[in-house]
């Protein structure tokens, strides 16, 4: 009896945590899932020429930092 008791002590902590933080994780996923979502609708919504501007905007800015 001691023995199990001794095991589920050993073992039970880092469950315990493990558990702890994959719920964690989980909150920040479900966030970072609505940003990339709400950052997708965004694109999408903008005009088809003012992203094309923008896009040859940040294409030229990167070959200048080059």
């Amino acid at each position: 009896m001691e023995e199990l008791l001794n095991i589920i002590a050993n073992v039970g902590f880092p469950i315990a945590v493990a558990v702890f933080l994959l719920v964690r994780v989980e909150g920040k996923m479900t966030c970072l899932t609505k940003a990339i979502n709400d950052l997708r609708e965004a694109i999408l919504l903008m005009p088809s020429q003012n992203a094309a501007h923008t896009l040859a905007s940040a294409r030229s800015m990167g070959r200048e930092g080059a």
